[in-house]
């Protein structure tokens, strides 16, 4: 929440912590800060940046008053206090590929938003486009030094872009990324990929435009276009296998070829396009530090080291447990269901094979969850609802002593798309669900579970 009148923005202190700096300087919850050592304050990111000193002069509005408050602290020492949260600033953009546009109703609210805003850019990742951005938050952006910033590309030619956008000021986005490298600022940048429209020599171009930036660009992620069944008439196509193909020719390429001239990858392709043009995973290498994880880039490479790590020790861990615990002959297989996407499945399914073969009594089943919630051309985990894990399970028409489900199907707050928590989806399925945030988190529950079998 923000206090507004006479058109200046200031922050509300949500909480503050007692016997803080703060506190003791006499700033209590409900005040409105205004400034700080003589610098308006708008949101977080202001106060963040100006309150960094040991000595600070601290503008308060509370009520009708405007009053000042003296604080000394030690270096490093909390200030002790937590705003509201920051209003986000709204895409306006018509994006003829929105993703958002496509959602059914009856998912998370959180959901629909359209976040345009520069601040949760830097601080958690979201891509924006600079469409709406001011000049004066372009200048703020530079003074604060929010860098990194992850920014929507989808093509550097303007008409494209324009037209991509359905947004008449989208064409100036090189400009805008030339304005920030030269004060300092990078950023990680994606093309989300709709054939007939960006691809081919257009794709070539953009490519090429961005990796021409030297220390400004940190990352370029290819993506393909997402369709769901929900979508209204449109001209846009899914990405073929043969599209999938040539796209792949091209950014290798082109990233083969900058790598050898600048020592490091920039440019990523989507693991659905690999999928889909047939290809295998590169090697953990081809990644770098994996800059566009969050972006689904790499997330099956990930997979693979990861059950490379679990599988180094297993047989010696196994063989412990084998030897600590007495295996009763009438000792019931517990059967296991881990439910995976159908972009992971031969994946799963290779990595399980191997795991159940290590364990004997345990029976593990690997199933996909086909999207029929957003239509079958959804192909990743982290789309995945209740309503289609819940199909899943009594489509199998099997007893499970435990269903096992993805960590990245839900959201912080432990929620899927359409709003089920795990207690909920054990309810409607009649058994228990359990969270595989990774490999290492799906073997522990295993070994664990044996474990406790035998032991009774």
């Amino acid at each position: 929440m923000a206090y507004n009148n006479t058109k200046k923005k200031y922050i509300r202190i949500k909480h503050i912590e007692k016997y803080s700096p703060a506190y003791a300087a006499g700033i209590r919850e409900g005040d409105f800060v205004t400034a700080v050592n003589g610098e308006s304050i708008e949101d977080e990111l202001d106060f963040n940046f100006f309150s960094s000193h040991e000595k600070l002069d601290i503008q308060i509005k509370r009520r009708d008053r405007i009053e000042n408050y003296l604080i000394s602290r030690r270096p490093g020492e909390f200030l002790g206090i937590e705003f509201a949260g920051m209003p986000i600033k709204r895409c306006f953009n018509r994006c003829i590929f929105c993703f958002i546009d496509q959602l059914p109703v009856g998912l998370r609210k959180s959901l629909y938003l359209k976040d345009e805003d520069y601040r949760h850019s830097f601080l958690h990742g979201n891509y924006i486009t600079l469409t709406g951005i001011t000049q004066k938050e372009m200048k703020k952006i530079i003074r604060l030094g929010l860098s990194p910033l992850y920014i929507s590309v989808h093509s550097t030619d303007p008409a494209v872009r324009i037209r991509m956008l359905n947004n008449s000021r989208a064409g100036s986005i090189t400009a805008q990324l030339r304005e920030l490298e030269s004060d300092g600022i990078a950023f990680h940048t994606q093309i989300v990929v709709c054939p007939q429209i960006n691809d081919g020599k257009v794709l070539e171009k953009t490519i090429n435009d961005l990796l021409a930036f030297k220390d400004g660009l940190l990352s370029i992620a290819v993506v393909p276009v997402g369709i769901t069944k929900h979508r209204k008439k449109s001209s846009l196509k899914p990405v073929s296998a043969r599209d999938a193909r040539k796209i792949c020719r091209m950014v290798d390429t082109i990233g083969e070829r900058n790598k050898k001239n600048t020592g490091r990858r920039r440019v990523f392709i989507a693991d659905e396009f690999l999928l889909k043009a047939g290809l295998d995973i590169p090697e953990s290498s081809y990644y770098e530090d994996y800059p566009q994880i969050e972006n689904g880039v790499g997330l099956i490479s990930i997979l693979l080291n990861e059950w490379k790590g679990v599988r180094k020790n297993l047989r010696k861990k196994i063989e412990k447990v084998k030897r600590t615990t007495t295996k009763p002959s009438s000792l019931r297989k517990k059967r296991y269901l881990l439910l995976t996407s159908v972009s992971a499945q031969p994946f799963a399914r290779e990595i399980i094979s191997e795991l159940g073969r290590l364990f004997d009594n345990v029976d593990l089943t690997v199933e996909p969850v086909l999207n029929r919630f957003l239509g079958e051309t959804v192909t990743v985990a982290g789309l995945i609802t209740a309503h289609d894990i819940i199909h899943t399970v009594k489509k199998s028409q099997k007893q499970w002593d435990a269903v096992i489900i993805p960590g990245v199907i839900l959201n912080y707050r432990g929620y899927t798309l359409d709003g089920f928590s795990t207690a909920r989806i054990a309810k409607n399925i009649g058994t228990e669900v359990n969270v595989a945030n990774n490999i290492p988190g799906l073997y522990d529950f295993i070994l664990e579970s044996t474990h406790e079998q035998k032991r009774r």
